[in-house]
């Protein structure tokens, strides 16, 4: 591992971003006290962890932020970032580089970092732990650990062994055990604590069960008792009420004839409620009407703007279609056009072809003509030469002469002949050679126009693929759309309705209209309650127009509230003050006998919740309402329960106290107040989700859309690049066909060269000379006389050969026009077959591309026309105006018939109280039938709710008791019962629970014990670790200490000595020394000097004995004199190798040893610079 550089900003000093590099050996930093350069060594500190100011030379941590000069604002932020080289894995992580860093605020917010991730100090802690660089180890030596090590205690200094020995982890593993321990012990001690106690209650606690057993013997004989007594009063008071009802029938008659006179005041006044009733539920039906038509207006806006987006994309997908077509079209056009390019070429070369076939054939012809002649006149010369050479046989010199003379000229011949062979063969090597070449090039085009088409291929499938994605994400978006439209379409209806009120009763509605001018108006019930969807109905259905009511603070709210609906007579309110409500609740027996019924959900009031001020509301509205599952059920609970309160089925089914049902459905019973609230939070929340979702679908529409045009952008690249590689690919064939005639043509050339050399060399071969001088003399006369004949002869046939390779070279230049042209016309056939072929693909590619434009064209036409679409809102929402018109008028038709209903109720009262008088007479003659009934009713109550006795069974029981016998009975057992005293019922439950707990502590206990055993053996194993560990580091430093006390003292001795070798865990270390010509001495005795090298000598020592990958030294030398400061240098010069040394220093004995050297300076007052010195080029430089 090495320390690669550090960078510091912020801290202390260092005011200015400052990076310093360690690029190996020792190096040195050096500059004149003052100017901060201790602080790079408390940088590194600081970086690596240390949490004590005072170590770094301040009071607290902010202190170490640079804290401005005179020309120098202070800095918010100090960091330091330490650089290190791990290639070598000497620290256990995969990472080559780490980088440690640390920043600190002034407000004391500290954050640490490995390689740029935020990290806890923790980790840092056990990223160095026992690495020998980590907090407390002698990587960072300063003057002051040097005079630690000679004045602290002997057991101080074990820490200098421990650090060496690794046992830091072991010994913050022992702590935390120890703290283990501690709080096991603690636990322990608690837990012992609380048996103690258990064990002095339990004695009692079971005496007091068994006294509270025997009362509860007594007690339930006694009830058994109570209720035969009360059955026996029951039945004697039944009696009594049977003959107090017939008194009561008589007094009744008069009441009847009254009553006729009051019924038909009730009559009109009933009538003309059903009237104001059915012009509220004309309000009623009017309001769905309004709410129908918004819906429709927001659904037709939302189908227009959907209309809109759908027409956006389909004029988005034909244009780019239309430009598709556009450059298919405009590629057939140019293909057409080298068709005919083509086809024009073709028709040339035919053309060409015809001429050199008839120059051919007129060139043949003319040969053989000319062959033929020459033929005969040779043969008749040669006959004639042959006559003449048979006559003039005898003239021999004169042949000789010839033959001389011949065979010099094909000499000559020869000599040119074998030169154009020799040019022939070159051109056709060079022929063959460019043949090869260009074969290979078309063989590599052919692959490669291959590999290009398959791609092509390939892409054509992807871009398939990818369409259709397209068209699903863009169908899904629509869908969605259109679903996210009508639910906010729904939402917007329904807040309107809510906000405006619309769907409360007059006086409701006027008052919240108007609650501002009035105090402590808080709202509808309606507004407070928050119900499950799945109980609104049946919430709905229980609290019926009580959802209406308006919740006030006070009763002075309510009476001025009330005021002010009579004032502007403006409807009627039902006002439920806060101040006074109070909550109902049902009897326990109710509720648990209902709880044993099957379909029981819960009471009323436990299913919604309303604002903890507004819970006697709550339970006053739906305290005494039960909710079960179906009707069934409901039934068979209320028969359960004797018929004694109201219960309401999910379905909004009632059976009521008594035994009543009521149910059915309205057409508005899903319009009501507290129904739409519910759906409007669901719709609100939906909608939330649905924006969501659909900015997600629109997202991935846009994405496939983009990939759709990359993959489109591909596929015309590589369409064109397959086009070019056949352009490539034809030319380069023929250029090869051409090749090919050029090499024919050579080759014929040269053969016939070779040929005509091989005549020649015939005929200077051919005739010899016969030895003929003996006859030359008496044939020369006749030789001088043929001579002439002869040469003439010879000029003739020389002629005729001439005129026959003429007419050979005319006829092989014409046969090779031919070669070539058919070759060519080949050529352009293929071409011509490409091109129709790409035509054809075009054609089809066009083909559906128009089929696809026309599907566009055909779907934007069936798009529903945004004209209508504004038509139809024009229509509903000039229906949605005629319809308020017609809710007001009908509101103030309803608002007339209230107050001839409130005159109707004044003259209704006032007959009524004369029927209240006479039924006052029947009160007083019915008073003791009441009280006799009520007395009756009572016991009822009380058998059936005590003892589950039916008042219809009365009759069949039968007591052989008398009632003074059992007086006598139910005194005894009362006395019994008053003998034992109080008792406390619940120690009987009590008792088993201090017992059971008792039980399980006593279990707790064990474990606990067992724990802290273990704890205790681990503690035990790593003492034995940390002792062994430590004798052995001991023992190694010692031996190091001794060997390089004498290289560093150039003679003496000194050794480690244990003060307390039987206890290696608590020992402390005793530092003995014997200086040169001196004896031995204690540490304490020698002078500063020897005491600062003797303790130097000891941090080398243990560096030997465990190497660090660097060390920073802060003076430590700083109390040597010259001589010793030299030999430290040297020292640190030979452990280079092993230990990588940064050295702060101001004694030049040891900045002469340093491999690079820093200068740090204070140029600005307050603010260290660093300047840097190579000590091989000694060029310098300010970093």
């Amino acid at each position: 591992m090495q320390l690669k550089s550090i960078e510091i900003i912020g801290f202390k000093s260092f005011a200015d971003k400052t990076r310093i590099d360690f690029p190996g050996g020792m190096t040195g930093i050096v500059g004149p006290n003052g100017s901060g350069k201790s602080n790079i060594a408390e940088s590194i500190r600081w970086v690596m962890g240390e949490q004590s100011a005072k170590n770094l030379r301040g009071s607290k941590m902010p202190d170490v932020i640079f804290s401005g000069s005179a020309d120098r604002r202070s800095l918010g932020m100090a960091s330091v970032t330490l650089t290190l080289d791990n290639s070598d894995r000497y620290i256990n992580t995969p990472l080559d580089e780490l980088q440690i860093s640390r920043k600190l605020f002034r407000n004391g917010d500290s954050s640490y970092f490995i390689n740029d991730k935020q990290c806890r100090l923790r980790d840092i802690t056990d990223l160095f732990m026992d690495t020998g660089i980590g907090q407390g180890s002698l990587s960072i030596i300063s003057q002051g650990n040097v005079e630690e090590i000679f004045n602290s205690k002997p057991i101080e200094r074990r820490s200098v062994i421990e650090n060496v020995a690794g046992v830091y982890k072991y010994k913050q593993h022992k702590q935390t055990a120890k703290k283990e321990i501690d709080e096991t012990t603690d636990n322990l001690n608690r837990v012992e604590d609380i048996i103690h106690e258990l064990q002095v209650r339990l004695q009692p606690l079971e005496e007091q069960s068994s006294l509270a057993t025997d009362y509860l013997d007594q007690k339930k004989r006694l009830d058994t008792l109570l209720k035969q007594q009360l059955v026996l009063a029951t039945t004697q008071l039944l009696s009594e009420t049977q003959a107090l009802k017939a008194s009561s029938t008589a007094k009744q008659a008069i009441v009847t004839k009254l009553t006729k006179q009051v019924a038909e005041g009730n009559h009109q006044q009933n009538s003309l409620k059903q009237q104001v009733n059915d012009g509220r539920k004309q309000i009623d039906d009017l309001n769905d009407q309004l709410l129908e038509t918004a819906k429709k207006i927001q659904s037709l806006k939302s189908q227009h703007q959907l209309t809109t987006q759908e027409k956006s994309f389909k004029n988005a997908d034909l244009n780019r279609i239309t430009e598709q077509i556009k450059l298919t079209q405009n590629q057939i056009d140019d293909y057409q056009i080298k068709l005919s390019q083509s086809a024009d070429q073709q028709h040339q070369l035919k053309a060409d072809l015809n001429a050199n076939t008839t120059e051919l054939t007129r060139i043949t012809t003319s040969q053989q003509q000319n062959s033929v002649a020459a033929i005969e006149t040779k043969i008749e010369a040669l006959r004639n030469h042959y006559v003449d050479l048979l006559q003039e046989q005898t003239d021999i010199k004169n042949q000789v002469n010839d033959q001389v003379h011949d065979n010099q000229r094909t000499h000559e011949k020869i000599v040119a002949q074998q030169a154009r062979i020799d040019q022939a063969d070159n051109e056709v090597k060079t022929l063959q050679e460019q043949s090869e070449t260009l074969k290979l090039k078309l063989a590599d085009s052919h692959h490669e126009l291959e590999t290009n088409q398959q791609k092509l291929a390939d892409l054509e499938k992807v871009l398939a693929k990818n369409k259709k994605i397209v068209d699903d994400h863009q169908a899904n978006w629509l869908a969605a759309l259109k679903i996210a439209e009508e639910a906010k379409a729904k939402a917007t209806s329904l807040r309107q309705l809510h906000d405006s009120y619309r769907g409360f009763y007059r006086g409701v509605s006027n008052l919240l209209r108007h609650k501002d001018q009035l105090n402590g108006i808080l709202g509808p019930v309606a507004d407070y309650l928050k119900v499950d969807p799945k109980y609104v109905k049946a919430i709905n259905t229980a609290l019926g127009s009580q959802v209406q009511h308006v919740i006030v603070e006070d009763n002075r709210s309510a009476a001025a509230a009330i005021k002010y609906l009579t004032q502007g007579r403006l409807g009627r309110v039902t006002l439920l003050p806060i101040s006074t409500i109070s909550a109902r609740s049902l009897n326990t027996g109710i509720v648990s006998a209902a709880r044993q019924a099957q379909g029981y959900i819960g009471i009323a009031s436990e299913l919604v919740s309303m604002p903890d001020q507004l819970n006697q509301i709550k339970g006053f509205l739906l305290g005494t309402t039960l909710i079960a599952d179906q009707l069934d059920h409901a039934i068979e609970m209320s028969q359960l329960i004797h018929h004694r309160t109201r219960i309401v089925t999910l379905d909004g089914q009632v059976v009521n106290a008594g035994g009543s049902l009521t149910g059915g459905a309205n057409r508005g019973d899903d319009q009501g107040v507290l129904i739409q609230k519910t759906e409007l939070e669901a719709l609100t929340k939906s909608t939330a989700e649905m924006s969501q979702k659909l900015t997600e679908k629109e997202t991935m529409l846009n994405h496939a859309k983009a990939e759709l045009q990359k993959i489109i952008d591909s596929h015309e690249r590589g369409r064109q690049h397959v086009f070019e590689l056949k352009q490539i690919d034809e030319n380069q064939n023929q250029q090869l066909n051409k090749l090919a005639g050029e090499l024919a043509k050579k080759q014929r050339e040269a053969e016939t060269y070779k040929l005509a050399l091989k005549n020649l060399s015939s005929s200077s071969e051919t005739g010899t000379q016969p030895d003929l001088t003996a006859k030359s003399q008496s044939i020369q006369a006749e030789l001088d006389q043929i001579n002439h004949q002869l040469t003439q002869q010879k000029d003739r046939l020389d002629h005729v050969k001439e005129l026959a390779e003429k007419y050979s070279k005319a006829k092989q230049a014409v046969h090779d026009q031919i070669v070539v042209a058919k070759q060519k016309i080949q050529q352009t056939e293929r071409s011509q077959n490409e091109i129709h072929d790409q035509i054809k693909v075009h054609q089809a590619t066009l083909q559906k591309l128009q089929g696809q434009r026309e599907q566009h064209i055909a779907e934007l036409a069936e798009t529903v026309d945004a004209g209508r679409l504004n038509h139809e809102i024009k229509q509903a929402v000039e229906l949605q105006a005629d319809l308020n018109k017609q809710l007001a008028t009908k509101k103030q038709q309803v608002a007339d018939d209230d107050q001839q209903l409130d005159h109707l109720g004044q003259r209704v009262q006032s007959d009524q109280l004369n029927l209240n008088n006479a039924k006052h007479e029947l009160q007083e003659v019915t008073t003791k039938l009441q009280k006799s009934i009520q007395t009756l009713q009572a016991n009822y109550e009380q058998l059936q709710s005590n003892y589950d006795i039916d008042p219809k069974q009365l009759g069949k029981l039968k007591l052989d008791v008398t009632i003074e016998h059992m007086n006598n009975q139910i005194k005894m057992l009362r006395t019994g019962i008053d003998e034992i005293g109080p008792v406390n019922i619940s120690a009987i439950q009590e008792f088993k629970e201090v017992s059971a707990r008792y039980n399980f502590l006593i279990k707790q206990q064990q474990d606990l014990l067992d724990a802290k055993n273990h704890l205790t053996e681990t503690m035990a194993d790593m003492d034995s670790t940390i002792s062994t560990k430590f004798a052995t580091a001991f023992k190694e430093v010692a031996r190091a200490f001794s060997k390089v006390f004498v290289d560093m003292f150039g003679g003496g001795e000194a050794k480690l000595v244990l003060t307390d070798p039987e206890d290696l865990l608590t020992t402390g270390i005793e530092i003995m020394v014997k200086p040169p010509g001196k004896n031995y001495r204690s540490l304490s005795l020698l002078s500063g000097g020897e005491k600062a090298l003797t303790a130097i000598t000891l941090l080398f020592a243990i560096i030997k004995v465990r190497p660090v990958p660097f060390c920073i030294l802060d003076e430590a030398e700083a109390a040597l004199d010259p001589f010793n400061a030299d030999r430290f240098a040297k020292f640190l010069k030979r452990f280079g190798d092993q230990t990588q040394f940064v050295v702060i220093t101001h004694r030049k004995e040891t900045m002469i040893y340093a491999d690079q050297l820093y200068g740090v300076t204070m140029q600005e007052s307050g603010v260290s610079k660093v300047v840097t010195v190579n000590l091989d080029n000694l060029q310098t430089e300010v970093s």
